[in-house]
């Protein structure tokens, strides 16, 4: 089962507009529940100077590409913020699956 992993970076000055525009796009673009399940969503960090956050979506069986788009796309609304960092990532839960099919 696959999990993209956003990972976002900005400066301490931009929290309330990166959280006026979060909140304004998950209302335009709410999760599509179809391509997958969010699992953690927007946990918050300092970290030095600026503040970091992740996201975690484990994307149904099929979904991949189709969840990975709506994910950039998501993004893109965030590049009108200075000095707004992020990174996309998909990590692949090897460990469960494994478990699951030797019943431990």
């Amino acid at each position: 089962m696959p999990y993209i992993i956003v990972t976002t970076r900005f400066p301490l000055n931009k929290a309330k507009e990166v959280a006026q525009k979060y909140i304004e796009e998950r209302q335009k673009n709410p999760p599509d529940r179809s391509l997958g399940k969010e699992i953690l969503q927007g946990a918050i960090m300092a970290d030095g100077d600026k503040i970091k956050t992740i996201g975690i979506t484990e994307v149904k069986e099929g979904k991949g590409d189709e969840a990975l788009i709506k994910t950039q796309d998501g993004m893109v609304a965030y590049h009108v913020i200075e000095g707004y960092e992020y990174k996309i990532e998909i990590f692949f839960s090897l460990f469960s699956d494994l478990c699951a099919e030797k019943n431990l």
